[in-house]
């Protein structure tokens, strides 16, 4: 007859220590990364070149949209550059703030050269690894987006006609 209580008590002792030992800590922020330093180099191919020179030079055009913007937008975008061993991979991130001359963004996707840069994260950018930027005008008009207007030139007319009905995109 004793037997079977004696057993309940040590599993109310139980219970009773686990429920009363310290929480988990909260999940705490990720911390920020900084995006590598990288002197953006020349490719081999000449437009796209030319389409990152041009992003470079209107750099202050998204920025001044972005910290006080004259109208809304449906998206406000950075495409970042990440190089590591000789291996480069430029990703669209979505913009948090900026703080001087450093340009705080969240990763939309992960980046596979560099370790610890996945979806959510946000990373501290140097502006000289910004290949591209665009804002999205709420009718669809993009603005900036170079890179995204070479690609979309470089569509034969069927795939350049479906690009716009699926992204809703309109270039001027």
């Amino acid at each position: 007859m004793y037997k079977p209580l004696q057993w309940k008590i040590w599993i109310v002792l139980f219970l009773w220590l686990v429920s009363c030992s310290p929480a988990a800590p909260a999940s705490t922020p990720t911390p920020r990364l900084t995006a590598p330093h990288t002197q953006i180099p020349p490719l081999e191919d000449e437009e796209l070149t030319e389409a990152m020179r041009q992003a470079q030079e209107t750099l202050h055009i998204w920025r001044k949209e972005f910290l006080a913007p004259k109208q809304a937008y449906s998206m406000t975008s950075l495409k970042i550059r990440f190089i590591s061993r000789g291996e480069v991979e430029d990703i669209w991130t979505e913009p948090m703030f900026v703080l001087d001359n450093v340009y705080t963004v969240r990763m939309v996707e992960g980046v596979t050269l560099v370790q610890g840069i996945h979806p959510e994260r946000l990373v501290d950018v140097d502006p000289q690894n910004i290949v591209d930027w665009m804002l999205l005008a709420e009718d669809g008009t993009v603005i900036g987006g170079y890179t995204l207007r070479l690609e979309y030139k470089r569509l034969n007319p069927e795939e350049q006609k479906k690009y716009l009905e699926v992204t809703g995109y309109k270039f001027e």
